[in-house]
């Protein structure tokens, strides 16, 4: 099988929150879990609760030393360790592994700013 992938993924551990959109709103559950790994493009979520293929949800993801990246003013928090973003995500894949859902991610909406951040984070590490 082909890997169809447009960016390289990072194996990195970071904190997620999740939020499966349903409605109404109040009724979304937060989620606290973990990616496996991570692209420009989205990410594997281990993650104890099934998902199914074409949920939308809404991560907020926890990136330490993400504003040190940011093009814009956040580069005066670099020091902050609660540094994240949100996103706007689909769920593209799911299996049942060792008794958690490994979910793949992609990420449909970012702001562009706090996505360049993640983009130039990921490329800096990825070529090291």
């Amino acid at each position: 099988m082909k890997d169809r992938r447009q960016f390289q993924r990072l194996n990195k551990e970071l904190g997620v929150e999740v939020r499966k959109f349903v409605y109404p709103l109040k009724s979304q559950r937060i989620i606290k879990t973990k990616c496996l790994n991570i692209s420009p493009g989205g990410m594997l979520l281990d993650i104890p609760q099934k998902f199914n293929v074409g949920d939308k949800v809404q991560l907020t993801l926890y990136v330490p030393g993400l504003n040190k990246y940011h093009p814009s003013f956040f580069k005066v928090f670099e020091s902050s360790l609660n540094q994240s973003l949100v996103a706007v995500a689909e769920v593209v894949r799911v299996e049942l592994k060792g008794g958690s859902y490994k979910v793949g991610i992609k990420f449909l909406n970012i702001y562009e700013d706090d996505w360049k951040a993640l983009y130039n984070l990921l490329m800096r590490e990825l070529n090291r």
